[in-house]
């Protein structure tokens, strides 16, 4: 494989890491927004409750209650375990991310290093070219 496939090659992958990186950012996103959503409704019903104990519940309005924030407390631990997992996996691909780019600046110096040598040496052909083509006009005087 060429060194520009390679570096192609790289490229494509930096660039995929990259709408990776900002899918997973929409997700943090999202999850930190469901997170602030949950929390202020379990706020709210939370002071509803408060208010409605203070009034007299029945069992079933208690065991309501107990359910309902039950189920928003489990929400709450579901969206935080989502907002870690995507906290780490934004992590591991901004490190493959990272290293991807490095690789490209590599190949980058190297095929411009190679370029370089390249030109040196048709320079170097080109002037030889020129001296022999001089040395025989010299000689023919």
């Amino acid at each position: 494989m060429s060194l520009n496939a390679l570096r192609k090659l790289h490229e494509q992958r930096v660039e995929a890491l990259m709408m990776e990186l900002a899918q997973i950012a929409q997700s943090l996103s999202r999850n930190e927004e469901r997170y602030r959503q949950v929390e202020a409704e379990m706020q709210a019903d939370t002071e509803r409750y408060r208010q409605d104990m203070q009034q007299g519940l029945t069992i079933e309005g208690l065991l309501e209650w107990e359910a309902r924030l039950g189920s928003q407390e489990a929400t709450l631990h579901q969206v935080h375990r989502d907002l870690e997992h995507a906290a780490l996996l934004w992590n591991r691909t901004n490190s493959l991310l990272v290293e991807a780019s490095q690789e490209c600046k590599v190949l980058d110096r190297v095929l411009e290093r190679r370029e370089a040598i390249h030109r040196a040496d048709v320079a170097r052909q080109e002037q030889q070219t020129m001296d022999e083509a001089a040395s025989r006009r010299c000689s023919s005087r």
